[in-house]
């Protein structure tokens, strides 16, 4: 962890800890809103944080540049987790609170993933340990939803499954959801706010966005 870092979970949790539903809202700029919900302490602080790390030239840099042209990870489908899979699962009545937790579990398995397939050496290691610390910080007040959908979501993530039933993505891709998805459970109610937040490429919608049925899955 850079001495950077240090200092600002320091500052926001403290000594020890940094050494170791609302309604849904219209999008804005290009990333869903969702309404206010109870955050634990710090949570906002945090989230700031993770915001800086998460700016478009510092997933340009580390998840993009210093990896070869075309360079994807075999990953889970419950590990890509868009804004538009946490649309669908609020529209299911599912809190803001769980959704959050499901969003920092899914990019905590993903950063430990990367780091394990890179070498020691490999200019991003730095920045995903980074990462790493503060999902691991997020996660410390949170408590496992009690939620059957959710449930079943997390037992898909923990099984284990043979590469053909794996996705290729790219690295760049994974944190980018990471970061639109924290603009659409925290924005509101931590206020975030970033005037390089976002890339008018990031802002246009997917072409044919997949049509899923509300009483099923969202993956």
């Amino acid at each position: 962890m850079n001495r950077k870092l240090r200092q600002d979970l320091h500052g926001v949790t403290g000594p020890d800890i940094a050494a170791s539903g609302g309604e849904t809202f219209p999008e804005s700029g290009g990333i869903l809103v969702l309404g206010r919900a109870a955050v634990i302490p710090n949570e906002c602080q945090l989230t700031e944080v993770l915001d800086d790390k998460l700016l478009y030239e510092k997933r340009l840099m580390y998840m993009s540049d210093n990896f070869p042209m075309d360079y994807k990870f075999l990953v889970k489908h419950e590990e890509v987790l868009r804004s538009h899979n946490i649309s669908n699962l609020r529209d299911q009545g599912i809190p803001v609170k769980e959704l959050r937790y499901l969003w920092g579990i899914v990019n905590e398995r993903i950063l430990i993933k990367m780091k394990s397939m890179l070498p020691t050496k490999h200019p991003s290691v730095a920045y995903i340990t980074d990462l790493q610390a503060i999902f691991k910080e997020l996660l410390l007040g949170q408590e496992m939803p009690n939620n059957d959908v959710l449930h079943g979501i997390l037992a898909k993530l923990k099984a284990e499954r043979g590469t053909a039933e794996r996705k290729p993505v790219r690295p760049k891709a994974l944190l980018d959801n990471c970061f639109k998805v924290l603009y659409a459970l925290y924005k509101e109610e931590c206020g975030l706010s970033n005037p390089r937040q976002i890339k008018k490429h990031e802002q246009s919608p997917r072409a044919n966005p997949p049509h899923w049925d509300t009483h099923s899955s969202p993956f």
